[in-house]
């Protein structure tokens, strides 16, 4: 796909709107599920809280002592991950009786004004609640502390990011994939409006199918009215060119008739002139009237190339030197070009009539996709000529009939079509003209 393709275009938008939504929808759901990660580990240390407060006991001689060890049994291993702390004054409040402390803490101990931070410097999560229990009938308040390290929030946590990482990244590129599925389909029917515009244009048809989606449908019933106008132009065109010429061919008969009279009358310079300037634009005129038959060069079915030989050798044979000559055709009969009948007609009657006039013995014409070459066995044409020989009205040699407009039509047929003709010398002596179609 090329850089400013369609497809390419969706389907990366399609791909940034789809890792997009699994981004935004990622980050929604781990935070969702931190927060009730924390919650519930919260909710654990509340229990936990509970079952301290149940287990503290009130001595006789004013002590206050845990009874019962709480059920979570990292409470009673050294660093074991979840601590508590019985403080007798307020945090922050220097006390002169030592706090009670869990097992786990061991040697070290949590500052309760600052119970996020463990024993070794870890991350804690903690809760903590004020009691009050009586002590010898006076009120004895007391500041309780239970903690857990921050890792039983981080590694689930990170358990799940991991875990959506590889289930996105797979829901990805399926959608992904969906997503190219559904910009092919639904290219589809551009896909083949392309190929009817192929069809249109090599001559298979002559107007876009409207058997399309209601969206492209105003679309191909704008080309259908462009390929109509452009017709209907093309008609009055051709009509009116055909008109000018052909109402220039009566006052050009007039004019060499007026030359012949003063030829007759001994004016031979003045003849001369009249007969130049009749000349030149008769030449003119035939020009008109060949590129008025010539069509757009789309549009048109394809030709069968055989035929169209045979009947142009067939016109050519009834001239001076063509039934003298060898016509050998290397064309095989299913062959087809992509030209309207009528200019492979005039292409081909303008090549093979230049080969007529100059061929001494043959004329050879032969197709091998995709170039059809016409030579004949003639003098051939100097190579410092071969530049201008398809120049309009231009004659290499004024001995011979003819307006030096036939090549140029060539040239102007090749022109219409997008076809590569070539000028050069032929392995049988004379001239070998190359189209490339």
């Amino acid at each position: 796909m090329s850089r400013g393709s369609l497809r390419l275009r969706l389907l990366v938008a399609a791909a940034i709107s789809i890792a997009l939504a699994l981004t935004l929808t990622g980050i929604a759901l781990v935070q969702m599920f931190e927060r009730q990660v924390r919650e519930r580990v919260l909710l654990d240390l509340d229990n936990d809280l509970l079952q301290l407060i149940g287990a503290i006991e009130v001595g006789s001689d004013g002590s206050v002592s845990v009874v019962r060890s709480l059920s979570d049994p990292r409470y009673q291993e050294p660093y074991g991950g979840r601590y508590w702390r019985i403080d007798f004054a307020a945090p922050g409040t220097p006390s002169d009786i030592e706090p009670l402390r869990s097992v786990s803490l061991w040697d070290a101990d949590i500052d309760p004004a600052n119970p996020a931070v463990g024993p070794e410097g870890e991350r804690l999560v903690a809760a903590a609640r004020q009691v009050t229990v009586q002590k010898q009938g006076n009120p004895l308040p007391l500041w309780l502390i239970v903690a857990t390290h921050e890792e039983e929030v981080t590694r689930p946590l990170e358990d799940m990011r991991n875990q959506l990482i590889l289930s996105f990244g797979l829901i990805g590129g399926i959608l992904t994939l969906a997503a190219w599925v559904q910009v092919t389909v639904g290219l589809r029917p551009l896909e083949h409006l392309r190929r009817e515009l192929a069809s249109v244009r090599g001559g298979q048809a002559q107007r876009l199918s409207s058997d399309v989606p209601p969206e492209v449908a105003p679309l191909v019933d704008e080309f259908n009215d462009v390929l109509a106008l452009r017709e209907q132009s093309l008609e009055r065109a051709r009509r009116r060119a055909g008109d000018l010429a052909h109402g220039l061919k009566t006052p050009l008969t007039v004019l060499s008739a007026i030359a012949r009279d003063v030829r007759s009358k001994k004016l031979v310079e003045a003849a001369g002139e009249i007969e130049e300037q009749a000349e030149t634009m008769r030449r003119h005129v035939e020009q008109a009237l060949v590129r008025a038959r010539l069509s757009t060069g789309r549009g048109h079915a394809a030709t069968a190339l055989r035929p169209v030989i045979e009947k142009v050798v067939g016109a050519l044979q009834r001239l001076p030197k063509g039934e003298e000559l060898d016509w050998d055709v290397q064309v095989l009969a299913d062959t087809a070009l992509p030209i309207e009948q009528g200019d492979l007609t005039e292409l081909l009657g303008n090549l093979l009539d230049n080969a007529r006039e100059w061929a001494r013995t043959r004329v050879r014409v032969r197709y091998a996709a995709p170039h059809l070459v016409i030579e004949d066995d003639g003098p051939g044409v100097p190579d410092e000529e071969l530049g201008h020989i398809a120049e309009r009205g231009k004659r290499l040699d004024e001995t011979k009939q003819g307006s030096g407009l036939g090549l140029s039509i060539v040239a102007d047929i090749a022109d219409i079509y997008g076809l590569t003709a070539t000028y050069g010398r032929s392995e049988l002596g004379g001239l070998r003209v190359t189209i490339r179609v």
